[in-house]
């Protein structure tokens, strides 16, 4: 700065820089200043300036004056990147279950956590141009290669459905700080483990702590593996039991990724806005296993060439399923009425509320319409253009005869409730029509089989088989019952059942196939708060479970945490609850911060793993 020129003292005005940049809650004792916007500093000189003017300009008005993740709506930057508590959505498309999720992004700790993430990516990938850490396309490419282990050492360690050995199954993290804190600790070790919505969760935190607008977004009925294929199958034995390897390509019943808002001056202008980013692994025939950032608008509009990775989300929410009977000596055949469409429903949390947004039209023009008919048009032209030149892309389905030409004489139609309380019998009911000219001879086989959330069948819990014959014209109709007691030890941790009907035409080789998915809801966990809570003053909050089974719920522990209300964790052991009663728990706390503030309780037991219960409360300030 030249001979004679010194700084003597500067004031950066921590307090009122952080308050008007939103980051008081990262620190109250150092400058925490977000791009795109004006902050104040006092800078004291050894001597006076007047000749030093010029060089002080060269020097300190080098500053970054466009925001590529500028978010225009007040409402949405509240929501998107100072939001620290959230809801992410599970269960079916026609059963939306919802669980809480802490994103605590601005916890202390958290932003030194995210630039150690970044760092270690950087060095992993040999780039120590830091440069590039303004440019969000390359912040968040590099914290999706950070989420999974299966690109480098990793956040987060993805395991084997159900194998959760020596780690924390994903269903009990009740938000990112202890995962990021234990990642730290262990010198950026792996943590064991994860699942889709904990990657996604994760990313959130991250990104939102760094300033890029984020949000969690679950599809229900995801295409997986498909590797741009817009063609998925499932195969079922006679019997109607899926038959699924794990690394295959499958339809999920629900899956978690993030979106991100961002410009995408790489692009044309319509492309930005938000962006899909998934950090889950996909099995890709080249370049890394996460996905994004992919422009939703381009999604939408099936520009599958365009970066990054478009047409790997393209074709997860528009590809067809299939379904395929395979015999006993391994043949296979189709089946009529089984081909089910992914992408149905894909939802967020909304703005400044803790409901369900619907936000499928983002992503695909409405079912039948002329526009849809238009960009899938476009996409198959775009795929079979590939495929000409990639002799590997060609499918099981394509090479296989079908035979629809056929009459099709029968109609089968499976129906059960969408979501059902744990204890409660399975109810479905099953319709048989002969719309042929004559009699018919037919065998129905009616199961039901539970189901991780990433297609991967458990076990067959129920089987049920029908031999009749049905005239012309003539209806059968069938109520059955699954008893809670046969899928009471086998329902996984998605608690998610399918139900399948298959009948068989005697008289010819035609099957035709029925499926439905169902949801088993946990029993009602409540929270209930004394009125008129004030900061720093004692309170209490009472939690109640009431258990609906015939049976005590064995070994029931909650955890409860709240920030703002709890400091950390506290682990409350209940032991036993007996057949149709309610159990209630006192938790003390002092509120220490006010504003609104969320209670979140964790039940597990013998018999639940993922009982999660929430509640937010308004803190008067003292």
């Amino acid at each position: 700065m030249g001979q004679g020129l010194s700084i003597k003292k500067c004031d950066l005005k921590i307090t009122m820089n952080n308050n008007n940049h939103h980051t008081e809650e990262i620190s109250t004792e150092r400058l925490m200043v977000r791009r795109g916007q004006p902050f104040t500093i006092t800078v004291s000189f050894s001597a006076p300036i007047h000749s030093y003017l010029q060089q002080l300009k060269r020097t300190f008005l080098i500053v970054q004056t466009d925001d590529e993740v500028f978010l225009a709506n007040e409402a949405q930057r509240q929501e998107y990147i100072l939001n620290q508590e959230g809801v992410i959505y599970w269960g079916t498309e026609n059963a939306v279950l919802a669980q809480p999720w802490d994103f605590s992004q601005f916890e202390e700790d958290i932003v030194d956590i995210c630039f150690t993430l970044l760092d270690v990516g950087e060095r992993h990938q040999r780039d120590k141009d830091h440069t590039q850490r303004k440019n969000p396309i390359y912040i968040c490419r590099t914290v999706a290669a950070m989420l999974n282990c299966d690109e480098f050492r990793g956040i987060l360690t993805e395991c084997g459905t159900g194998q959760y050995y020596n780690g924390t199954h994903p269903s009990k993290w009740l938000g990112s700080s202890p995962i990021l804190r234990q990642w730290v600790a262990s010198q950026c070790k792996p943590v064991r483990y994860g699942q889709c919505w904990v990657f996604a969760a994760v990313m959130c935190s991250v990104l939102r702590c760094l300033g890029i607008p984020t949000r969690v977004v679950t599809g229900f009925t995801w295409a997986h593996n498909t590797n741009s294929s817009l063609s998925v199958d499932e195969h079922y034995d006679e019997d109607g039991t899926l038959l699924t390897q794990d690394k295959s390509a499958r339809v999920w019943t629900f899956h978690v990724w993030n979106e991100c808002w961002m410009a995408r001056a790489d692009l044309l202008p319509d492309y930005s806005g938000w962006q899909a980013l998934d950090a889950t692994c996909q099995e890709k025939s080249k370049g890394p296993s996460f996905c994004g950032p992919a422009p939703v608008q381009a999604i939408k509009e099936g520009d599958t060439e365009v970066d990054y990775d478009v047409c790997y989300f393209f074709a997860a929410i528009n590809a067809k399923c299939h379904v395929w009977i395979q015999k006993a000596d391994d043949t296979l055949k189709p089946a009529l009425g089984g081909t089910k469409y992914t992408g149905n429903n894909i939802s967020t949390k909304s703005v400044g509320s803790e409901r369900c947004e619907d936000i499928t039209h983002n992503y695909k023009y409405p079912e039948g319409s002329l526009q849809e008919k238009e960009v899938l048009d476009k996409a198959y032209r775009k795929i079979k253009k590939l495929e000409t030149t990639s002799s590997s892309s060609k499918t099981q389905f394509s090479s296989i005869p079908t035979a629809l030409e056929e009459p099709v004489n029968l109609f089968i139609h499976l129906q059960s409730k969408s979501s059902l309380l744990l204890g409660q019998d399975v109810p479905l009911s099953i319709e048989v029509f002969n719309h042929s000219g004559g009699e018919k001879a037919t065998h129905l086989v009616v199961g039901a089989q539970s189901l991780h959330y990433n297609g991967v069948p458990i076990t067959q819990l129920w089987k049920e088989e029908f031999h009749f014959i049905l005239k012309s014209n003539e209806a059968k109709n069938l109520q059955l019952f699954v008893p809670y007691s046969w899928y009471r030890k086998e329902l996984g941790a998605n608690h998610l059942l399918r139900l399948t009907a298959m009948l068989r035409d005697k008289d010819s080789f035609y099957t035709y196939f029925a499926q439905e998915e169902i949801s088993i809801c946990d029993p009602p966990l409540t929270i209930e708060f004394t009125e008129n809570m004030v900061q720093y003053q004692p309170s209490t909050a009472k939690i109640n479970l009431l258990n609906p089974l015939t049976e005590p719920l064995e070994k029931c522990v909650i955890v409860v945490a709240g920030r703002g209300l709890i400091y950390r964790q506290r682990k409350y052991r209940l032991g036993s609850v007996q057949p149709k009663s309610i159990q209630q728990l006192q938790i003390p706390f002092t509120p220490t911060q006010a504003g609104p503030r969320r209670l979140t309780a964790h039940l597990t037991c013998l018999q639940l793993q993922n009982l999660k219960s929430y509640k937010t409360i308004d803190i008067a300030a003292a």
